[in-house]
């Protein structure tokens, strides 16, 4: 069973509540919803409490930074939808939101009250980071939420299907009774609105629960029933002996009543007759379409008229596949199959008829051994046939008979090229801009042909290798001699290219096709023109080169190698620095380092001081042997630092501290760390941090190396396993829990927990979970202690004496060479 947490609307000074839910969410609360449920949020026993109006403001911030950092604000799937939540969320009429996790709290044998406490810490911490993110504008400080969710950006999130951009996460119903709910009065029941005012007196017996589309409910008075609308119109007088929930039919509300013992289809909005009250049932089998019977005959209204009449003795059922009714036969496995016009078709096996265009295919079974063609009315078009292409929006098939392959207009009811002979067929399914367009080969070669039209697009002739399809509604004609270019308002292009490809990331923005003649590569831009991209866009499509696919990748990396070695030395250097970093970051994660330095040098020629400062850094890491040279390499960092780069001066640092270029000289390393923090450089606060709270060539200090730290966080490096190593050093273990909630990873916290659970420092003791979280400890790394600690429970603890674990464990510390009791 999954577990919930459940959020409702409540008045704090009236103790009132919304009378259902808002939102049902397993285990978690979502990471959208955040903002929404954390502001002044207090806790009262196990529930939290927090303020409406407030936690609608701060989740519109957050949907701002998501809209813009996303580019959604003008897309209707997003602003749809969003609005809705938004108009929901306002019109809700308490003023404070309650969130009740006791279905997760009762999965753990922890009191609820302190999985409470844990919680409200955790949402009071994420809601300040949520608030950062919004005041900078930068939703990446949001990124390490992520990892365990199974997500890799808030964009996944709101494109999943069921949480429609956030408004899926709340229960239908709940906004379908902000409009009207359900009082009662006297033993009687009306409708009021959500601020009370009265819609519908309290009148009837009962008042069923509305449908979500239409908002109609079934209403009950003096034994019987009719329909009302939640603005409390009465739209059908309570006059029926029962009446069952409407359903759509033509955008408009259909109701099933009872007259005298027989079922009718009553027009909810006009009261009148869709289906007169003769049957002895009605059901709905497919939109638009009941089963009714009388005296055990059944038969198929479309509700306007009768289509199959009231003689089978079985149930008609409805196939979608085919887009079939049928009824089962007794003593055979054959179904009787009819359209949705009431024509027969036949009778055949389950599975056996699929619909083809405006035809049908009976596929080969066990009573027929060849495949048979037939019309909508049940006509043999084909019969004997061996194979059928059946492509996706094509009314133009291709069938295999007596080795020849015909082409069949299902529309026009007519066979195509009669005298041709063809004997391979090919097309692309659910093709956007032209179905029923096949690629033919006949004996004077490959063709292609639009069946719609019965024309030839392209004659067949021996010299075409192949036809290929791409994006765009485009086409690539490979001849012996080259490619051209179809499409379907030009036909074929005069001009020839050694290669044409799909453009990159299929976005018609970044052109329509890319074409490749000789050392040339051009591009077709949306209007279909065709202009040569020049030289300094190399590097930029170069980057972006595994959006490509197949030949089309192999075939630009080749082009583009080509390029490089007829340029000659650093062809690069026409491009724009930005893209020559890029690659010089790209050649460095790849380890070509070599490579690496010499684009770096291109782009630190154009003045880029980061790229001078990428040079210092290959060429003072003793790692990269071929390319060591710590003189050179400071002469690159000095000449950045003159510039006030904060990075060069924390790399300055780095090397007065290590001793590498310079010689060693603490004194001028954190004169040089202090410069790079004073100019905003996080990593120079780190390094700080690190020379205090590890004590090396300065004495320690916890107080100086925690301030550095927090220093660091606000420039989003963060160092929380060593602050939580300071705050339990400094036994302060109301902050340490702060830092250990932030271990969204469970990484370093494990050791922490175990330490604190066992001892009751800061929190109640709690031998289960230390237990539980010093294995955790050792799923990360190894600890010595902890492993001790294992190997004690398990072996010597009476309450949790364990051999099998005892031996994991002891087996465990050898291997590690801990030393253990004997």
């Amino acid at each position: 069973m999954a577990h919930r947490i459940y959020l409702y609307n409540y008045d704090q000074k009236t103790n009132q509540s919304f009378d259902t839910y808002l939102g049902e969410w397993n285990y978690e609360i979502p990471l959208l919803l955040y903002p929404l449920i954390a502001e002044n949020i207090s806790l009262e026993g196990v529930e939290f409490f927090s303020d409406k109006e407030q936690g609608i403001v701060q989740l519109r911030y957050f949907f701002n930074l998501l809209a813009d950092t996303y580019q959604l604000h003008y897309k209707k799937a997003y602003y749809e939808p969003v609005n809705k939540m938004f108009e929901f969320l306002e019109a809700l009429p308490y003023d404070s939101f309650v969130l009740n996790a006791t279905d997760v709290f009762n999965m753990s044998e922890e009191k609820h009250k302190v999985q409470a406490k844990e919680w409200l810490v955790e949402i009071q911490q994420k809601s300040k980071l949520y608030k950062k993110a919004v005041e900078t504008q930068n939703l990446s400080l949001l990124d390490s939420l992520f990892s365990q969710y199974g997500y890799s950006s808030f964009l996944d999130i709101l494109q999943t299907d069921w949480i429609n951009y956030g408004l899926g996460y709340f229960e239908e119903l709940a906004y379908k009774k902000i409009a009207s709910s359900v009082f009662e009065e006297n033993g009687k029941f009306g409708l009021k609105n959500s601020k009370g005012s009265i819609l519908a007196p309290a009148i009837y017996d009962d008042i069923f629960e509305a449908d979500y589309f239409y908002g109609i409910s079934v209403i009950q008075k003096d034994g019987l029933f009719g329909y009302l609308q939640s603005n409390g119109k009465e739209l059908v007088p309570p006059v029926y002996e029962n009446a069952f929930d409407v359903f759509d039919f033509e955008s408009e509300p259909l109701g099933e009543v009872k007259v005298n013992g027989k079922t009718g289809i009553l027009k909810v909005y006009s009261n009148t007759w869709s289906l007169l009250p003769d049957y002895n049932t009605a059901e709905v089998i497919t939109y638009g379409y009941l089963c009714v019977e009388i005296d055990g005959k059944y038969g198929v209204s479309n509700l306007n008229e009768m289509i199959i009449p009231l003689e089978s003795e079985s149930p008609y059922e409805y196939d979608y596949f085919p887009e079939l009714f049928f009824t089962k036969q007794k003593g055979t496995s054959k179904r009787r199959y009819y359209t949705k016009e009431g024509n027969y078709l036949g009778d055949f096996v389950e599975e056996s008829i699929v619909k083809a265009g405006a035809c049908f295919w009976v596929k080969p079974n066990k009573f027929d051994k060849k495949g048979r063609l037939m019309d909508e009315k049940g006509n043999s078009v084909i019969e004997e046939a061996d194979q059928l292409m059946l492509l996706e929006r094509f009314d133009c098939l291709a069938v295999y008979k007596d080795k020849n392959w015909k082409i069949y207009n299902t529309l026009k009811k007519q066979f195509l090229l009669e005298h041709e002979q063809i004997t391979k067929v090919n097309g692309k399914p659910n093709i956007e801009y032209k179905p029923n367009v096949f690629t033919l080969e006949t004996p004077n070669g490959l063709g292609l042909y639009d069946a719609d039209l019965d024309i030839w697009l392209i004659a067949p002739h021996s010299d075409i290798k192949q036809i290929h399809y791409l994006e765009h509604g485009f086409l690539t004609v490979q001849k012996k001699h080259g490619y051209q270019v179809f499409d379907f308002e030009n036909g074929l292009s005069e001009n020839s290219y050694d290669y044409i490809s799909n453009p990159l990331n299929y976005r018609t923005e970044e052109g329509m096709l890319f074409l490749y003649l000789g050392d040339k590569m051009f591009r077709m831009n949306e209007d279909k023109s065709i202009h040569q991209v020049a030289i300094s866009e190399y590097g930029s499509i170069y980057l972006d080169r595994y959006s490509f696919r197949g030949k089309d990748l192999e075939y630009f990396i080749s082009f583009y190698n080509r390029w490089k070695d007829k340029a000659g030395h650093d062809p690069e250097q026409f491009m724009d620095f930005e893209i020559i970093k890029k690659m010089a970051f790209e050649a460095k994660e790849n380890e070509n380092y070599t490579e690496a330095l010499r684009l770096f040098g291109l782009s630190a020629q154009k003045n880029d001081l980061d790229s001078w400062v990428e040079i210092g850094l290959l060429l003072t890491d003793p790692e990269i042997e071929e390319l060591f040279d710590p003189k050179k390499g400071i002469a690159y960092y000095e000449k950045a630092a003159q510039q006030n780069h904060p990075v060069a001066w924390n790399n300055i640092g780095a090397l007065y501290q290590n001793g590498t270029g310079y010689s060693f000289n603490i004194k001028k390393a954190i004169k040089a760390y202090e410069k790079g923090a004073e100019l905003g450089d996080g990593m120079a606060l780190t390094n700080l941090g690190d020379l205090y709270y590890f004590g090396e060539h300065v004495k320690q200090d916890y107080n100086k190396a925690l301030d550095f730290y927090q220093k660091a966080e606000k420039k989003y490096y963060y160092n929380y396993d060593k602050i939580s190593e300071i705050y339990y050093q400094l036994s302060d273990y109301n902050n340490l829990l702060i830092y250990l909630k932030k271990d969204y990873e469970q990484s370093y916290s494990g050791i922490y927990y175990g330490i604190l659970y066992e001892q009751g420092l800061g929190v109640n003791t709690n031998l289960k979970k230390a237990i539980k979280y010093y294995e955790q400890a050792n799923a990360y790394s190894a600890y010595e202690y902890a492993t001790q600690r294992l190997i004690y429970y398990y072996g010597e603890s009476l309450e949790f004496k364990n051999d099998k674990k005892f031996q994991k464990w002891k087996s465990f510390a050898e291997q590690h060479g801990f030393e253990i009791d004997s």
